[in-house]
């Protein structure tokens, strides 16, 4: 991450690979698993996830990592 000290990590998903993320996950800086759910059966999957930082009571974000598709 490039978000020194981050708090957390959000997960976003979408079918289309440039467009549509949505937000599905989101996890303690300490963890390193997250289970998304409600996935189609048969799509394939892109997935960002990107870090953040609580400053002042607002979130301070990374940019996002893209990481492998998935076929469900």
């Amino acid at each position: 991450s490039d978000v020194n000290g981050e708090n957390g990590y959000e997960v976003y998903a979408s079918t289309k690979k440039d467009s549509g993320f949505k937000k599905v996950a989101a996890t303690k800086a300490n963890k390193v698993k997250v289970t998304v759910s409600k996935l189609t059966s048969g799509k394939t999957y892109y997935f960002k996830v990107r870090s953040y930082k609580t400053v002042d009571g607002a979130k301070v974000y990374s940019a996002c990592l893209a990481l492998s598709p998935c076929r469900c």
